[in-house]
């Protein structure tokens, strides 16, 4: 089964944490994606996005491996989102995702690019981690739609509480 997740129209509410959790997620708290090449504008963030999760202590780690089924591909796509992680759904787990990193909606509207792009990643990453958009808190959360995309970089406190309760 294939879901495309436009966050707010595949996600399902929890009370834990006053999160917004998916009802899917990859099942092993170690996730592979393909090795991805790009010039250094948008490599060197896309790469920081993923030490940010890493480095988070969220308890998931993301790794290349050239046999992942998981891609992230930064392009200039025609719809009007930053970002979009479509999964692969067997019952409540992810089987396989693709991110696309909207290049002509980021540059259109970062002012910190380097920032922005990873803002944009880290927050689609966390789609394959159970994250849902737009939590009902006022903790700063990086799957927050209202978050300045500008300087927040990184998972927040709130987003890595519910990563590890679901790890």
């Amino acid at each position: 089964m294939s879901i495309m997740l436009f966050s707010a129209l595949a996600m399902f509410g929890s009370t834990i944490y006053a999160a917004t959790f998916l009802n899917y997620g990859y099942p092993s708290s170690t996730i592979p994606i393909r090795p991805y090449n790009y010039t250094s504008t948008w490599q060197a963030p896309m790469d920081a996005s993923i030490t940010n999760w890493n480095n988070a202590g969220a308890k998931v780690q993301f790794t290349k491996s050239n046999n992942s089924p998981n891609t992230i591909t930064a392009g200039n796509f025609n719809n009007t989102a930053y970002g979009v992680n479509y999964a692969s759904v067997s019952g409540s787990q992810v089987v396989s995702f693709r991110i696309e990193l909207n290049a002509s909606t980021i540059s259109a509207d970062a002012t910190n690019l380097s920032n922005f792009i990873q803002s944009v990643f880290v927050h689609e990453l966390g789609h394959s981690v159970w994250l849902g958009d737009n939590p009902t808190t006022s903790s700063p959360s990086i799957m927050s739609y209202t978050r300045n995309r500008n300087s927040m970089t990184k998972p927040q406190t709130f987003d890595i509480n519910n990563v590890r309760s679901r790890y």
